[in-house]
């Protein structure tokens, strides 16, 4: 099979979990929007904020390392198994170290976020889940090396999200409010892990008394620590806004904002499910110096993602309001917040791609620098806007760091690796995606008068039907084609007769 089958393959299924993630992520915030408050939402999602930042203290960058050195030692099976053993080994020593931590300092954390007892109980309950959900990822990382996605996916995307959305409905009604807030975090972790377990030996061999005869793998954790500040960077850089409205106002703006934040969120899962599966080919290519392929795959996933994620972007930044009034009317006050954070999001997605590259072809100081660079933007736009802004200052400024950081690494990419992801068939999402706004847009003040579900669903509807005619109508390359005769063969039959 070739790469673009393996690619639009591995990324078709990790993008529908992705979506399948995302939506019971979604579901939960919805959930917790509707039967607590925005205290409550606020809530969670600075202990969330804290947590995910925490985990990338405890990965420590193994993530990265086992996806490059897995697949440059494909032809070394006893080296790969070390490999996997040493980093797993690793991990379970910070995770436990950094959920120690977390639990002492839970009430220092909670003042400086302006929370009160209520977020330190959900910050100790939420540490317990860290070691879970670190050894869920890189497991999934040790299989992803082996060019099979599904596992990690299924476990992180699939098994977590939604067993937190039915374990908290149960405790909710079952047990009370405060219990389905602090609990089924912990809970969801932990089995996601045990589901997962099992599939790293039958995939790669390794083995529980592997990992604990492993021994430190030094050269994997020199390349592996830069990209730990550089993610420890990024999950800050994602999560600074939510966190700085928390230092800067209170729980319940936060959790006005939240909505708005993870709806944007959404169309983050295109940029991972491609950028998943394309990074150990990347790594593997660069291994050859075949820039050529690369700056094919490029230009081609890039074309992919923006095909995607234009037709909810439109529905997002034209009509905000229903898309928001789905987790109630209070909190339709995000809506300049959700176009802002949908902007911030397009640019991301279409040019994300930048930093899988250079993580993956060996520049992790520049890497290191551009996060370092954008978180520090990012802080002293939040303290800039944020007082005068509230939430749209927020939003506002993530918009404006991501089109730095997008500009800034499309600019590295071209210079050091010759290559750039503009390709000639890119105009036409872009005219699809003009055409579909234009429509929306007439429509906008009917669709405004209708009930608040009915409107967002036959936005989408409209959107999705007119970008998927005219993006036909203008006709498909020919690696769509491919694919598509590829995984519904009766279509090419159909059409050689």
């Amino acid at each position: 099979m070739n790469r673009n089958s393996v690619i639009a393959g591995q990324a078709g299924f990790s993008f529908a979990g992705f979506l399948f993630g995302q939506a019971s992520r979604f579901g939960f915030n919805l959930l917790v929007a509707r039967v607590l408050d925005p205290d409550a939402l606020g809530t969670y999602a600075l202990a969330v904020a804290v947590i995910q930042i925490s985990e990338v203290l405890a990965i420590a960058g193994l993530d990265s390392g086992l996806l490059r050195f897995v697949s440059v030692n494909s032809c070394h099976p006893l080296r790969q198994r070390a490999v996997i053993g040493s980093a797993l080994k690793t991990s379970i020593f910070f995770s436990l170290f950094v959920a120690l931590l977390l639990l002492l300092f839970s009430g220092h954390i909670a003042t400086l976020l302006n929370g009160s007892k209520l977020l330190q109980l959900t910050l100790c309950c939420y540490a317990a889940a860290i070691p879970f959900n670190v050894a869920t990822m890189l497991y999934g990382h040790a299989i992803q090396g082996f060019n099979k996605l599904q596992p990690k996916i299924i476990a992180t995307q699939v098994v977590s999200p939604l067993l937190l959305l039915i374990i908290t409905l149960l405790f909710r009604y079952m047990v009370g409010q405060e219990a389905a807030l602090f609990f089924p975090f912990g809970i969801s972790a932990a089995i996601a892990f045990f589901w997962i377990r099992p599939y790293l030996s039958k995939i790669s061999g390794v083995h529980p008394m592997d990992i604990v005869r492993a021994s430190p793998d030094r050269s994997m954790m020199v390349y592996a620590l830069p990209f730990m500040l550089v993610s420890l960077l990024s999950m800050m850089t994602h999560w600074l806004d939510i966190v700085m409205l928390g230092m800067l106002t209170d729980t319940a703006t936060v959790g006005l904002y939240h909505p708005a934040a993870r709806t944007a969120g959404l169309i983050r899962a295109v940029l991972l499910a491609f950028a998943g599966i394309a990074a150990p080919m990347i790594a593997a290519l660069h291994t050859g110096r075949d820039n050529a392929e690369i700056g094919r795959i490029y230009k081609m996933v890039t074309r992919w993602i923006l095909g995607l994620v234009v037709p909810p972007v439109i529905l997002f930044m034209l009509l905000p309001e229903p898309v928001l009034g789905v987790f109630g009317t209070r909190f339709t006050a995000g809506s300049n917040a959700l176009v802002l954070l949908t902007a911030a999001s397009l640019l991301q997605v279409s040019f994300g791609l930048s930093s899988t590259l250079l993580a993956m072809t060996g520049y992790a100081r520049l890497s290191l620098y551009n996060a370092l660079g954008s978180i520090g933007m990012q802080a002293a736009l939040n303290l800039l806007l944020i007082p005068r802004m509230g939430i749209n200052g927020a939003a506002l400024a993530t918009l404006l760091v991501f089109f730095l950081l997008s500009t800034v690494r499309l600019v590295e990419v071209f210079i050091l690796l010759k290559i750039h992801p503009f390709g000639k068939a890119l105009w036409k999402p872009i005219v699809s995606g003009l055409f579909s706004a234009m429509l929306l847009m007439a429509a906008r003040p009917w669709l405004l008068g209708l009930p608040v579900f009915v409107g967002f669903m036959v936005g989408a509807l409209l959107v999705v039907s007119s970008y998927s005619a005219l993006m036909l109508f203008l006709k498909l390359e020919q690696e769509e084609r491919e694919i598509i005769f590829k995984f519904i063969p009766f279509i090419n039959k159909e059409t050689k007769r």
